[in-house]
């Protein structure tokens, strides 16, 4: 029996590592590890529920437009419940789920050609791949390009990227103008365009796996598709088996009819069941036996307290919890949001990764895929139903006394904001992210996390590089930053920060003493 440790695991933000005990080559158990406090609820207590949007909506420089907009909901929620609230305009939901539309997009392609790209790549595993090779290969470099497209869009609605300002509980605190919406959906078009149609598809496949390349049918989708194709000729579809159990709260709502176009619910022992909203609240509990948490910083989070640390706690290892629904682990995200909606696009999953439901760690990236290109298809619907004309804001009431709950669905999974107020002022906050959901540390029975069970069975050839669970950890788009925060020791610092200067000589900026010129 050999112990590995990767840490490590992620290509940006870190503070994650993960043990693995290998055994004739192939990983027998794993134990995954968050190696920061998550205390961003703490700060909302004592505070108005409308300024929890702005803290939570700070948690995260990545996923910085899903919390705002949850937060926003949970505050909607308990307003609601009080009786004082009747919902946001008609404009806010169709811009919301047309802002998250385009962030979708957004992070997919970071996660596809930034985090796990490279994973596939002609530099990293010779596939013949080279437009994906990191810093150089030119798929990556006009993945950048079209990210950045994408995010000045955000910025138009939003007041700026990250962390907006606009979105507030009762909608949007700008009113985007006909030029405005238009400018956006000049942006989205544009990376439509280099993305390519979804229709060319097969020919695109067919392409990759000829080596021909045709740029007119979008060079993203070749690239995205070299991706999905390096991983197959690798054996993603073998590897991060996971129980298919699978958990979304739907997203992106038709502002008339209430109808979600991914819908809520679980599917588990081979079966989608489409459930309510208050089923949904009351299946999630968290466990906190392996955490370094209080037992009652767990439970169900409509009641749990905000976090409480107990480090050194036995047996824990992780500053995660461990999120479970009617008891069970559930996988979140794309795969999920797509087996619970019955969609396989061109039934890719079921053709390349084993069967549209199975999960794996390549039908975790093929969901990523088809999932760009869903939502690509509706992002300019809504930006076109939205009236200008009508108002984007309802006021928000101060004052009241209520308990809400904010289902949101952000492009890694299932995210959940939960708030009590009394009298206007925050007494308890919960958050539950997706990346706790997929590779969060066991609970009290001793069941692992998806990610703990999806990486047991994978290969290691080389204990010194476990490329194959790295590209399983990797599927999972894990957001530590969302899971965890930083934990700070009682003691007082002090910084001094001095003002930087122009420099004299043309080369920038200097923080030291100002030059001092001698006259001749």
């Amino acid at each position: 029996m050999v112990e590995v440790t990767i840490d490590p695991t992620t290509r940006i933000e870190g503070h994650h590592g993960t043990t693995l005990e290998v055994d004739d080559g192939v990983v027998v158990s794993a134990e995954s590890e968050m190696k920061m406090f998550r205390g961003a609820e703490i700060i909302t207590i004592g505070r108005k529920p409308t300024d929890a949007a702005q803290i939570t909506g700070m948690v995260c420089g990545v996923c910085f437009l899903c919390h705002r907009l949850c937060s926003s909901k949970a505050a909607e929620d308990a307003a609601r419940n009080a009786g004082v609230f009747d919902g946001p305009p008609r404009n806010a939901v169709l811009l919301r789920d047309a802002a998250e539309g385009i962030f979708y997009l957004w992070n997919h392609a970071i996660h596809l050609f930034a985090l796990v790209g490279p994973d596939y790549s002609d530099a990293v595993a010779g596939t013949g791949f080279d437009r994906l090779d990191p810093l150089e290969g030119e798929g990556y470099l006009s993945a950048l390009e079209n990210q950045r497209t994408l995010m000045k869009a955000l910025t138009e609605f939003g007041g700026r990227a990250p962390h907006p300002v606009g979105y507030l509980p009762g909608g949007l605190a700008t009113h985007p103008d006909p030029s405005t919406i238009q400018r956006v959906r000049s942006r989205v078009a544009e990376v439509s365009e280099w993305l390519g149609p979804t229709d060319a598809v097969p020919a695109v496949l067919e392409n990759v796996q000829d080596g021909a390349f045709d740029p007119e049918l979008g060079e993203g989708l070749h690239d995205v598709v070299s991706i999905l194709a390096g991983a197959a000729e690798l054996g993603a579809a073998d590897i991060g088996e996971g129980p298919g159990r699978y958990y979304s709260n739907g997203i992106f709502e038709d502002p008339d009819s209430g109808e979600l176009f991914f819908p809520r619910g679980v599917y588990r022992d081979g079966s989608v069941e489409h459930l309510s909203r208050d089923e949904v609240v009351a299946g999630i509990t968290e466990d906190t036996e392996y955490s370094w948490y209080t037992d009652d910083s767990g439970g169900p989070p409509t009641e749990a307290k905000p976090p409480e640390p107990e480090l050194g706690k036995e047996e824990a290892y992780s500053w995660g919890k461990a999120p479970r629904f009617d008891g069970q682990s559930m996988e979140v995200g794309p795969l999920a949001r797509l087996v619970l909606a019955e969609q396989d696009p061109f039934d890719l999953r079921e053709s390349l990764g084993g069967g549209a439901a199975e999960s794996n760690t390549l039908n975790r990236l093929i969901a990523r895929a088809q999932e760009v290109l869903v939502v690509r298809d509706r992002v300019l619907e809504w930006l076109d139903a939205i009236d200008p004309a009508e108002p984007f804001m309802t006021e928000f009431p101060d004052g009241f006394t209520g308990n809400g709950v904010g289902l949101f669905e952000p492009s890694r999974g299932a995210l959940s904001h939960y708030v009590d107020v009394a009298d206007g002022t925050i007494e308890r906050y919960q958050i539950i992210t997706p990346t706790l959901w997929n590779i969060g540390p066991r609970d009290g029975e001793g069941n692992p996390s998806i990610m703990e069970e999806a990486v047991v069975g994978d290969p290691v050839e080389d204990v010194e590089h476990p490329l194959g669970v790295m590209r399983t950890i990797r599927s999972f788009d894990p957001c530590l930053a969302c899971a965890v925060h930083v934990r700070s020791p009682d003691a007082e610092y002090e910084t001094v920060i001095e003002p930087a200067r122009p420099g004299m000589d043309g080369q920038g900026c200097s923080t030291g003493d100002p030059p001092v010129i001698e006259d001749d």
